[in-house]
Order: C-alpha cells, then structure tokens, then sequence
C-alpha cells in the first residue's frame, strides 16, 4: 500500500522537479544550488556554526535510457554530480566536497499542485584543513585531509524551480588512519533548480 502512495509522486518527480538529466537545467550543465547554515559538528569538539553551499550538475545519464524503467527506482539510475563546501566561521574545520546525489519525491501535491516532499541522498569525498595527531582538546583529529564524505537531505519542493530542506552529512577516513574521529554536519539549506 506504502508503494501505491509513494510511487505516483516518485513516477512526476522527473516532469515536476529539479531538471536533473543531462541536456537539462542552465546551459544543459547546471542542475541545482542550494546553500544556508549548518550545525558544524554538534554537541562535540568543534561545536560551532558554518556556512554551507553546493552546485549539482545534471545527470550524466540521458533521459532516454532511463524513461522505460519503473519510476520507483529510475532515480537510482540518474545520480547528479555535485560540488559544495563548509565553511567554519569560528576557526574549525572548512571543507570542499564532491561525489554523486541521488534525488527522489516521496510525495507530490501535498498542499497545491506541483510541490512534493523529497529525499536526497549523497556519496563522495571531502578534502578538509583540519588539525591532526596534535590532540586538542577542542579540535577533531580526522586522520587526514582527504576524507569521505556521506550525507542525506529531506526538504519540501515549493514548486519546479525552489525548495528548502534539512541535511545532515558526515566525513570520515572509515578507519583508513589510525585516528578516525567523524565530522558532522546538521543544517538548513535553500535550493533553487535552474
């Protein structure tokens, strides 16, 4: 039943949402920008406030290869480029990031025709200016500079071009080095398709 409900707004995304397949958006290159502020590392070391933006590309995959698979899974196929960084304002680690987002509705026209409620989720790597084996007491040891970077977005599509969301993501070296002590992120963030 949960699929019956679900799968018509996933089934629109692609008609109503962010122009996310290759050919689509500015030039037929740019896809999404989306930023605002962030809860660096909360309630931990670093607990401090930062600044978040990110630009997504279309997606490399054509339109035309995915349009014959089941709309509840075509958005697994259409994985978005995306480039962002943090920055620290109080001294903390700042970051840049890359790697792919994957963008699906969970719900469409939930208060006027054309909104929806939708779920990102991203996988890439980070490069960082963090401290390390020096440690501080109010600075995070992340056993490296070169990190990966993982994250998640749940937001509401205002209509075709805005959207606000709330994410979370989370850096690490995944016990590549022997200090390993992960960074998060929780933030708000203002996204406009283009």
């Amino acid at each position: 039943m949960a699929c019956g409900l679900v799968a018509p707004g996933i089934a629109l995304a692609q008609e109503t949402g962010p122009r996310i397949h290759a050919g689509a958006g500015l030039g037929g290159l740019f896809s999404e920008i989306r930023g605002g502020p962030n809860w660096h590392d909360p309630n931990a070391k670093e607990s401090s406030f930062a600044i978040n933006g990110e630009l997504l590309l279309a997606s490399p995959v054509p339109a035309r290869l995915t349009e014959g698979l089941d709309p509840l899974y075509r958005w697994v196929f259409q994985p978005r480029p995306h480039l962002g960084f943090t920055a620290n304002t109080a001294g903390n680690t700042s970051k840049g990031y890359f790697g792919l987002t994957w963008t699906t509705f969970l719900a469409r026209d939930l208060f006027r025709p054309g909104d929806g409620l939708r779920f990102d989720f991203l996988f890439g790597g980070s490069i960082n200016d963090g401290l390390h084996d020096r440690r501080l007491p109010d600075r995070k040891d992340l056993g490296g500079n070169l990190l990966f970077h993982v994250g998640g977005e749940i937001g509401y599509q205002f209509d075709r071009n805005w959207s606000v969301s709330l994410f979370l993501d989370h850096d690490s070296n995944a016990g590549t080095a022997k200090r390993n002590q992960g960074l998060n992120s929780l933030g708000l963030r203002l996204g406009y398709a283009l």
